[in-house]
This record gives structure tokens, sequence and C-alpha cells, in this order.
């Protein structure tokens, strides 16, 4: 009787036993599965990281990094002006009608060629351009004063010439020109016939910029 009692006690402590360890099983499948990641679930911590070394580079969160890096040591400044400063009257129609000198510092890892543009902007929604130049090369980090740029003329939006158009507002008051180089990874491309304004430009390098930097000066026809 004895014998029995205590089999039957040692019975229910096995199937005890077995099915806590069971619901402990369950417990761990459960909190390990989400939707939708069933095989990432059943996978090991080896084999995940393994896995996760092999992933791209490209995924990598170093290209906004990098690119504000880049930003921001891509410089261009003039000999001629200084930031803010007001533009020499050799470079208006009041003067000789040149094409101020600029230079920038070399462009990011990756820069294929150099786009410039030069623009003013009288009000909102309001921009006139006087000068497009892209198809820089990548070896070129300045344009000497009444120098034509090494490179393609887009137009101007004086006379819509393939052409420098110093700037000759009408009426006095302080106005502000911007000039801008940008960085580029690969050329413009237009499809045959295109005149290229700054919009044109502006859009067909919107995917390949990899940094820019502009210089914004005055000038009061008074």
């Amino acid at each position: 009787m004895k014998r029995r009692i205590i089999t039957s006690l040692t019975w229910m402590v096995l199937v005890t036993a077995g099915c806590s360890a069971q619901t402990s099983n369950d417990s761990a499948v459960t909190t390990s599965f989400t939707p939708g990641s069933t095989a990432v679930a059943m996978e090991s911590t080896t084999s995940i990281a393994s896995r996760t070394s092999t992933t791209p580079t490209t995924i990598v969160a170093v290209t906004t990094t990098a690119g504000s890096v880049a930003k921001t040591s891509f410089t261009l400044s003039s000999p001629d002006m200084v930031a803010g400063g007001a533009m020499p009257v050799a470079f208006t129609c009041d003067g000789q009608s040149q094409t101020p000198s600029l230079s920038w510092t070399s462009g990011p890892t990756g820069t294929m060629g150099y786009a410039i543009v030069m623009h003013h902007s009288p009000g909102p929604g309001d921009t006139h351009w006087y000068w497009v130049v892209y198809n820089i090369p990548s070896t070129t980090t300045k344009v000497a004063a009444g120098a034509s740029a090494p490179g393609t003329l887009g137009t101007n939006s004086v006379n819509s010439q393939l052409a420098y158009a110093p700037p000759c507002s009408k009426g006095p008051g302080i106005k502000t020109y911007t000039y801008t180089v940008y960085a580029l990874s690969a050329a413009p491309s237009f499809t045959a016939g295109t005149k290229v304004s700054r919009d044109v430009l502006l859009a067909a390098i919107s995917n390949i910029t990899l940094a820019s930097s502009s210089l914004n000066v005055t000038y009061d026809r008074s």
C-alpha cells in the first residue's frame, strides 16, 4: 500500500514538472515571437549577429553625418568681395561688366564637377539670375575676374543669352546678390535643345548635389 502511494506521488510530481517545463518553454517561445518575424525568432543569437554583420554598408547612418561635415567644410569665397560686403562696381553694368573672382575648397569625396549660379530675389516668388555655369571640371577650384569659367554656360534672365549678365537693377536701394557653387557627384543631364536656366539646372542637380556654399554681397545703384 505504501509502495502504491509513493509511486502515485512520484508520478504526480513528474507530470507536474513536465507541465511546468512545457509552460516555461511555451512562454519563452511566445515572448520571442512577434508578428511577421517567425523566421527571426527561430534563429539563434549567433546566426542573427552573423547576418547583421553582412548588411550592406549603404544603410549605415553615415550619409547624413558625412554630408553635414562636407557641407560645413565646403566654402566659397572671393578675393574681390567679402560676405555681406559691397560688390565692386567693376562687376556691374555701371563698371566693366566683369565676372568676379571666385574660389572654393575642394568638394567632398565623390565630387565629379561643379556648377555656379548667381541670382537675386527682389521679392517672394521673384528670382532673377545673371550667371549659370555647369560641367566645371572637378580639378577647378577658382575662376579669375573677367575670365570665362571652364564649363558650359546657361542662360540669364536679363536677355536670355548664354552669357553672364552684370547686375543692372532699376532704381536705387541696396540689393543682395548670391553666388553659389555646387559640388556634384555626376554631370547634369538635359534633353537636346534645352535652354538651361537657373531653375532647370537646380532641378537637374537636385539628386546629385554633394555640397554647396553661397556668398551674399550687396550693391546699391544710387
